[in-house]
Parts: C-alpha cells; sequence; structure tokens
C-alpha cells in the first residue's frame, strides 16, 4: 500500500467518524461534564473499541478477497451506496440531533468501566461495523500483501479514531451541537373569560365549577 492510498483511507476514515454517532457524543458528552482532560479516558477507550471492531471486520473483508475476489467489485459498490446512506442518516437521527438532555447523569465514572461502556456502546451498534467494512472494501487491493495491506488498514483505522476522538473532545460544544426542540404551542382556542393556569386554558365556568 503506497502512502497515498494509506493517507486517502485514514482521511475518509476521520471524515466519517466527524460525522455525528452515538460514540462521538458521548465523548463530547464527557469532555462537557469533566473538561477536555476526559480525553484521557475517553479516546483511548474509542481507539481499543473502534479497533477491536475494526481487526474483525478487516479481517472477514479480506477472507472474502482471497476466497471470492470477483464479488470485491460488488461490494465496493454497495459500501459505497451505504456510506452515503450512513451520512445521511447520522444527520437525521433526532438522538444525535437534540443530544442528551441536560440533567443527564454520565453512563460511568470510574475509568475502567468507562473502557468497557464504550467497547459495549461501540459493539452493540451494528453501524460501526458496516461503515468499517465499507471503507476498507474500498481500499483493499489483491495485488498487494494481505499481511502488509491489513496491518496498515489497522494502523489507518486507530489514528482516524484517535483525531475524531481528540476533536469531540476538544470542541464538544461546535461538533456535537444541540438543536432545540421546538416549543409546544398551545392548541386551546381563545374565548372570552379563558384563563391559563400553567399554561393550559380554563374558562370561567370551568373554574366556577371547580370552586
Amino acid at each position: 500500500m503506497t502512502i497515498e492510498t494509506w493517507l486517502a483511507f485514514a482521511a475518509t476514515a476521520v471524515a466519517l467518524l466527524l460525522v455525528p454517532h452515538p460514540v462521538a457524543s458521548l465523548t463530547a458528552a464527557f469532555s462537557s461534564s469533566w473538561g477536555r482532560t476526559s480525553a484521557l479516558v475517553t479516546v483511548p477507550a474509542f481507539v481499543l473499541a473502534f479497533v477491536a471492531g475494526g481487526i474483525l471486520v478487516t479481517a472477514g473483508v479480506f477472507l472474502v478477497g482471497f476466497y471470492w475476489p470477483a464479488a470485491i467489485g460488488a461490494l465496493s459498490w454497495v459500501g459505497l451506496s451505504y456510506l452515503m446512506l450512513h451520512v445521511l442518516y447520522a444527520y437525521q437521527d433526532p438522538q444525535l440531533r437534540y443530544g442528551p438532555a441536560d440533567n443527564d447523569n454520565l453512563p460511568e465514572t470510574r475509568p475502567l468501566r468507562i473502557f468497557g461502556y464504550f467497547i459495549l456502546k461501540t459493539f452493540k451498534s451494528a453501524r460501526y461495523f458496516a461503515m468499517t467494512a465499507a471503507v476498507a472494501v474500498q481500499f483493499f487491493d489483491p495485488a498487494v500483501a494481505p499481511q502488509e495491506q491489513y496491518l496498515n488498514l489497522i494502523v489507518g483505522l486507530a489514528v482516524a479514531a484517535a483525531l475524531a476522538a481528540l476533536a469531540y473532545a476538544a470542541l464538544p460544544a461546535r461538533l456535537a451541537r444541540k438543536r432545540r426542540r421546538p416549543a409546544a404551542r398551545s392548541k386551546a382556542p381563545y374565548r372570552p373569560g379563558t384563563r391559563f393556569i400553567a399554561r393550559r386554558a380554563v374558562t370561567a365556568g370551568y373554574r366556577r365549577i371547580a370552586a
């Protein structure tokens, strides 16, 4: 694998990991609560979780490329289509668009448990496995030695995960910006004698009966 191909692979992985996703939002939540020093825990946790999944997925891509090389071309187009849908879905996911509630507590507070929670969060979401496979199949080259190529791809995934996690830890407010939920408007029509108690419309007649 040439240095140009490796840089293109790493840049693609970084761009995809900068798109909003659950573990990135979690990294930003820790940074907002504990400060940027939380990156000492959250960044290694995310890199370990993402690379552990990437090792398995990339190995599967290489096995397909070795035993069924004719399928790589079709899988490349399928992977490219998935990546476009992945980006579109990421910006439409309500949970990621609005973020966690301001009063939500962090899921874990101890470093070792944070590592475990990040790994569990990553492995429970099929989107990370699918995204890694879709990117790996784009850069798989059957003409290159598989051992060297495999190692280069794993290193590229680790570098991309570290850069993306650092970005979310350093700029949580900018990258994980929460949108305001639209305020619910009262649908009660205005009528003479209407009073509002706790934002609820109450007519004068109802108030007399309640009294």
